[in-house]
């Protein structure tokens, strides 16, 4: 009998979002059971909101090896199944028998999501699974839903790493026939005012950048958004885990096994060798109308 489950996730948020669906299928298979999930510094405030998940537990991995000792002796014993996403020693240490496998291995193009799925396949056999939700307080709701925002394409082509961003130049140009059509949300960190520069005071342009949590855009991607036009980031993974129609724009990292897996989803890649993605604004514009025309 399973009664409490553990899910060990990624510490990138990206990675983690990933994740989401071994949660979904766990829940599925063990609808009674107690869910927690250990999360890094990075995903727990994202992992607190999490219609699912009964108990959000930090691990940081730059604990001394004492505070580790003491995390591992501290749960020893308490869970029945153990999702590792990490392929780390924690099933060992914590004495849970049924759990993941420690041997990998999975073809080169199949998608980290189906990857992760892979794992659980004998632990949770039964496929068909509801997706969790994120939930915000009423205040929170209340704030958002006063604001009056339309259905909108959403752009969030900013990056922690500027090898991943979209050329300035080049996304302007995307804005300024874009909200021609569409009304238009930038998304973004506060550090991204400064990539974005004066896109973000056009007309038709909403300014969040540095305006919301990161369940936050989760509830406006999932109730405002049209389309989600991005780079390879955290935003993206959200906006497929919630079957939002994304553009992609990829570069240096490979879009086969990190890319959007949304239904309705384009990657545009650099044709040439450059490590940032420089698709031409006329492309991306396009791939935009027709994802959207095809809605």
């Amino acid at each position: 009998m399973v009664n409490k489950i553990i899910i060990n996730f990624s510490t990138n948020l990206g990675d983690a979002i990933i994740g989401l669906p071994v949660l979904d299928r766990l829940h599925s298979n063990y609808p009674q059971a107690k869910i927690s999930a250990i999360t890094s510094p990075r995903t727990h405030n994202f992992f607190l909101g999490n219609s699912l998940i009964d108990e959000v537990i930090l691990f940081d991995k730059s604990w001394k090896l004492g505070a580790k000792i003491r995390f591992c002796l501290y749960l020893r014993g308490k869970y029945d199944l153990i999702a590792d996403l990490k392929n780390s020693f924690l099933p060992v240490a914590l004495g849970i028998w049924k759990r993941t496998p420690f041997y990998r291995r999975a073809p080169k193009d199949m998608h980290a999501t189906n990857i992760y799925l892979q794992l659980i396949r004998k632990i949770a056999p039964k496929k068909e699974s509801r997706k969790s939700d994120f939930i915000l307080s009423e205040d929170e709701k209340n704030k958002w839903q006063s604001q009056n925002l339309e259905k909108s394409v959403f752009i969030a082509c900013s990056s922690h790493s500027h090898l991943k961003q979209y050329p300035y130049e080049y996304l302007k140009e995307v804005v300024r026939e874009l909200k021609s059509s569409y009304n238009i949300v930038i998304l973004g960190e506060e550090r991204d005012r400064q990539f974005y520069k004066d896109i973000l005071t056009q007309e038709k342009v909403t300014n969040l950048v540095g305006k919301t949590t990161i369940v936050e855009a989760f509830y406006l991607l999932k109730n405002y958004a049209q389309l989600l036009l991005c780079v390879d980031s955290g935003l993206m993974h959200m906006a497929s885990y919630v079957n939002l129609p994304v553009v992609a724009l990829f570069g240096p990292t490979k879009s086969i096994a990190y890319g959007p897996w949304s239904k309705r989803s384009v990657v545009l890649e650099s044709k040439d060798l450059t490590p940032v993605p420089r698709v031409k604004p006329q492309e991306v514009i396009k791939a935009v109308k027709k994802v959207l025309a095809n809605g």
